[in-house]
């Protein structure tokens, strides 16, 4: 066992403890030490901090699951920073296919032209849509919306809940089981993004 001062080893030791030894402490310090390293590199491509923030959360989760098996083979700094850059791209990618969804869903829907029966049926439709999430059992909703409204990754979530990403997959699966049978044959995705383009 090392004499523990773990801001005073290096990257090296400090993998070393987590994987041979699964030592939390040393986990919070290569958390600590590069934390706002990774926040700021993604900032300086999305401008975003909330984005930034959540891409490394990412990250972090990602390392912490897969301690026990990867293999850095230049610098745990240079791991990392590869790391932001993928995920920046990822997000990038998402974003745009999002926009791209939600622009094509404005169209389709012709928001422009909303009367007021439009509007009372997009009441109705947000009261379901809260009384069907309301209806899951506790932990698959808390998954659920998670997910669907806040916009987390599984990874995100199974490190906020203390579940494995398994079960975080689980829960999801029976929550779009359930809510699909409630909404029959309407593409759930297609009333969530309705329902969150009217709150």
């Amino acid at each position: 066992m090392y004499p523990y001062r773990s801001a005073t080893f290096t990257d090296e030791i400090l993998l070393e403890l987590i994987q041979n030894e699964d030592n939390r402490v040393a986990f919070e310090e290569i958390y600590h030490r590069y934390w706002q390293l990774l926040v700021d590199t993604a900032y300086r491509r999305l401008k975003s901090i909330e984005a930034a923030e959540e891409i490394t959360q990412d990250i972090f989760v990602s390392l912490f699951l897969k301690r026990k098996s990867v293999e850095i083979k230049i610098s745990l700094a240079g791991y990392l920073k590869t790391a932001v850059k993928y995920k920046v791209l990822n997000y990038i990618r998402t974003q745009q296919v999002q926009y791209n969804f939600e622009t094509k869903m404005k169209q389709e829907l012709h928001f422009e032209d909303i009367t007021p029966h439009h509007t009372l049926q997009a009441k109705e439709l947000s009261q379901k849509i809260k009384e069907s999430t309301a209806a899951l059992p506790e932990k698959c909703r808390e998954v659920f919306m998670l997910s669907r409204f806040e916009k987390l990754s599984n990874k995100a979530i199974a490190l906020r809940l203390g579940i494995s990403v398994s079960t975080v997959e689980k829960h999801i699966s029976k929550a779009m089981k359930i809510m699909n049978e409630h909404f029959g044959d309407y593409k759930l995705e297609l009333l969530i993004t309705f329902y969150l383009l009217q709150s």
